[in-house]
C-alpha cells in the first residue's frame, strides 16, 4: 500500500509543480506580448528556463516512483483501495488540463497582435506543457495498475 500512495505523492507533486512552472512561463510570455517584446531570444531564454524548471521539480518525483518500485511487491492490495489514489491522480490531471487551457486562452487573446507563426509558437508551448505536466501522473497510474 505504501507504494500506491508514493506514485499517488510523485503525480501531486509532479503535475502541480510543473504547472506551477508552466502557468509562469504562460505570465511572462504574455507580459512579453503586451509590451511588444516578443522576440526569439527572450523567447528561447524562457523556454530554457523552463525546461531548467521542469528538470529540477521533477526529480524529487522521480526518487518516489523508484521508491515506489522497490516498496511494490511487500503487500497485496485490492482494487477497492487502489480507487481513491487512482481519483486523485485523474483530478489533478484534470485540474492541469483545465489550467494550461486557461492560460492558453489568456495568451492568445493578447496574442491577436501576433503573425501566424509566432501564434502557432504559442500553441505548440502549450502542447509540450499538456505533454510535460502528464508524463508524471500517466507513469504513477500504470505503476499502480501494475501493483
Amino acid at each position: 500500500m505504501i507504494a500506491v500512495w508514493l506514485f499517488t505523492l510523485s503525480a501531486v507533486v509532479a503535475g502541480l509543480g510543473i504547472l506551477f512552472a508552466f502557468k509562469r512561463l504562460m505570465r511572462g510570455l504574455n507580459y512579453r506580448i503586451k509590451r511588444n517584446e516578443f522576440h526569439y531570444k527572450g523567447l528561447q531564454k524562457d523556454q530554457i528556463r523552463f525546461f531548467i524548471q521542469i528538470a529540477l521539480i521533477e526529480a524529487i518525483p522521480i526518487f518516489l516512483i523508484i521508491l515506489g518500485f522497490t516498496f511494490m511487491g511487500e503487500t497485496d492490495t485490492s482494487i477497492i483501495s487502489l480507487i481513491f489514489p487512482l481519483l486523485i491522480i485523474l483530478s489533478v490531471i484534470i485540474y492541469s488540463l483545465m489550467q494550461i487551457q486557461k492560460s492558453k486562452a489568456e495568451v492568445m487573446a493578447e496574442a491577436d497582435k501576433l503573425n501566424p507563426q509566432e501564434q502557432s509558437y504559442v500553441r505548440s508551448l502549450s502542447l509540450i506543457g499538456y505533454m510535460t505536466i502528464l508524463g508524471i501522473p500517466i507513469l504513477a497510474i500504470v505503476a499502480i495498475f501494475l501493483i
